[in-house]
């Protein structure tokens, strides 16, 4: 998915053509103002310029393969003092089937929510459009309502209209490495150090068996396990933070702070005054995290000493 562009002005004025028949229910304006080429420009300079200004977010969704469009996703109405906005998107008819409107409705959500920081999203659908709801379903969105006569479609016939919304529910838990979604969540985050230290990975991996770790925190939206950290006693003083990760479709949130928070927390419940740990000069999304979460570069200790690549870090916890 990418912003609009004046050099696919044509391409999306022939697929809108194309597809008027199988739009026009419930994008009839949209159709309507892109009736020539000239028009279609304009519009994409006002989506430019409602881009910037923060009114409105409207993409293309293309195919990685070739960059042929084949779709339409936007979120519109944004109240800023939520935030919240109304989302649309469409898939134009001959790639219907795919599971395009899927895959792009949970990419452009996670951006709204990482990105720009929204606390809602919401979809109007109508009854009759049962493909829809399910895509809005299979992304996360869940019923709320009805609103009667509530569109007029083809802008003849007022229809009702389900209200289907999304917000995201972060919760914490306290388990051990036992838990199924810890290890679950450990196997991606050991292909994504694989993918980031290279053979350097082998050397690392002797010091991160978590078989027998007793205090871990999972992080979980809307029931769903995202992320994850884990404690280990390292003196008789302080812990170690091991094994700290967030999905990727779910990182920009704050969730890995929150994580990082919740171990603080349960290391003074434990009456430790300090935590320690050590991280990669490649993770540069955690060495900013514990940079920001107070904590200071200490020499390497350990296993980690002589380790060029290795960055340690030391924060005193505050009673």
């Amino acid at each position: 998915m990418k912003p609009y562009e004046k050099g696919v002005a044509e391409n999306f004025l022939k697929a809108l053509t194309d597809n008027r028949d199988h739009l026009y229910d419930y994008f009839a304006n949209m159709i309507k103002v892109n009736d020539s080429l000239e028009s279609t420009k304009k519009y994409f300079e006002q989506k430019d310029l409602d881009w910037k200004e923060n009114k409105s977010y409207a993409c293309g969704i293309f195919k990685k393969e070739n960059n042929e469009l084949i779709g339409h996703v936007s979120v519109r109405e944004i109240d800023w003092r939520i935030p919240k906005g109304e989302l649309a998107y469409f898939i134009f008819k001959q790639h219907n089937g795919n599971n395009y409107g899927t895959e792009a409705l949970n990419a452009f959500k996670n951006w709204c929510f990482a990105e720009k920081k929204f606390g809602r999203l919401f979809m109007k659908i109508a009854e009759e459009n049962t493909a829809s709801i399910k895509v809005a379903e299979r992304s996360g969105f869940v019923y709320e309502g009805l609103l009667k006569k509530d569109y007029r479609k083809r802008e003849k016939d007022l229809v009702d209209m389900n209200i289907y919304g999304y917000t995201e529910d972060l919760k914490l838990e306290r388990t051990t490495s036992q838990n199924t979604d810890f290890s679950n969540l450990i196997v991606k985050l050991d292909a994504n150090l694989a993918s980031r230290n290279g053979e350097m990975q082998e050397y690392f991996n002797q010091f991160n068996k978590v078989d027998a770790i007793k205090h871990v925190v999972i992080a979980y939206v809307n029931g769903i396990a995202v992320g994850c950290g884990a404690i280990k006693q390292f003196d008789a003083e302080s812990v170690e933070v091991k094994r700290m990760f967030v999905s990727e479709e779910f990182r920009g949130r704050g969730i890995a702070r929150k994580i990082l928070n919740e171990l603080e927390n349960w290391a003074k419940e434990l009456s430790y005054t300090s935590t320690v740990l050590e991280t990669s000069n490649v993770q540069v999304e955690a060495v900013e995290l514990y940079n920001k979460s107070g904590y200071a570069v200490i020499e390497n200790y350990g296993q980690y000493a002589g380790i060029e690549s290795s960055i340690c870090f030391k924060k005193e916890l505050l009673f």
